[in-house]
């Protein structure tokens, strides 16, 4: 499970660096197994590749069980992400827009706070460490463009 301690420092770190300026109620955490993982995040009994989400109506995180984030900058990446949608969900706004373009415009904003606070947290580590999502899927984005590149 993921320690009170570790949901603190993060939520301290929502507050200090995004627009989100107020102490919410936590949300719940919930450890799945991949196959449960599968079934949940993808509707389908075929493994997939969501290592964690935030389910609204619940006010959930639901993470798979490989993920360590109290070992791993990267996984604790990935539970500040969820956090940032708990956020979103609790926000008191309005907005103009199908739901599709919302949805997309959310994840884009968990995915730069991700960012955002990878690269503060290779600042404050002697700058060691990943600086981004895809240095945590393996490798830089040159590196994987290379990939890419010659795998044609």
């Amino acid at each position: 499970m993921i320690s009170k301690k570790l949901v603190i420092f993060l939520i301290s770190w929502i507050i200090e660096n995004t627009e989100y300026k107020e102490e919410i109620k936590y949300p719940i955490f919930s450890v799945l197994s991949s196959s449960e993982m599968s079934e949940k995040a993808c509707f389908s009994a075929k493994k997939c590749k969501v290592k964690a989400f935030y389910h609204r109506e619940e006010e959930t995180v639901f993470y798979v069980d490989e993920l360590k984030p109290e070992e791993k900058i990267c996984d604790l990446s990935i539970i500040l992400h969820e956090i940032v949608h708990h956020y979103q969900k609790n926000e008191n706004r309005n907005y103009d827009l199908d739901q599709e373009t919302i949805w997309s415009l959310r994840e884009k904003q968990a995915m730069y706070y991700q960012n955002l606070f990878l690269i503060s947290q290779k600042r404050k580590n002697k700058n060691i460490g990943p600086e981004n999502i895809v240095q945590c899927q393996g490798g830089s984005y040159l590196d994987l463009q290379y990939k890419y590149n010659n795998s044609n």
